[in-house]
């Protein structure tokens, strides 16, 4: 065996001193709560990430209806309406083909 893997090796001679079995138990014990907390943190986070994808691909159906009103009254705003039509057009505007009508 080669020389420098010995120092891996216990030596339970000399050299190296007991732990009381009441640390070590203790020390256990924190590493499995660090570990508990770490895995329900990412359980968490993974349960919110989830529920946010899941809200916005499949609404609930009235928050949907809210949706398609809000994208409806967006529509209607850019829409621009016509000026040659009757009820929206002023009594001093012509329309805009005024010239084409004249000379037939």
């Amino acid at each position: 065996m080669p020389p420098h893997l010995l120092a891996f090796l216990p030596r339970p001679e000399g050299g190296t001193s007991k732990i009381p079995r009441e640390w070590a138990a203790a020390s256990d014990w924190f590493v499995l709560f660090t570990l508990g907390t770490l895995l329900f943190l990412l359980g968490a986070f993974a349960a919110w990430a989830w529920l946010i994808w899941r809200r916005t691909t499949k609404p609930e159906p009235h928050v949907r209806l809210l949706m398609e009103l809000e994208d409806a009254s967006e529509r209607e705003k850019h829409t621009t309406p016509r000026p040659d039509d009757a009820e929206t057009a002023a009594p001093w505007e012509k329309s805009a083909d005024w010239w084409k009508k004249a000379h037939d």
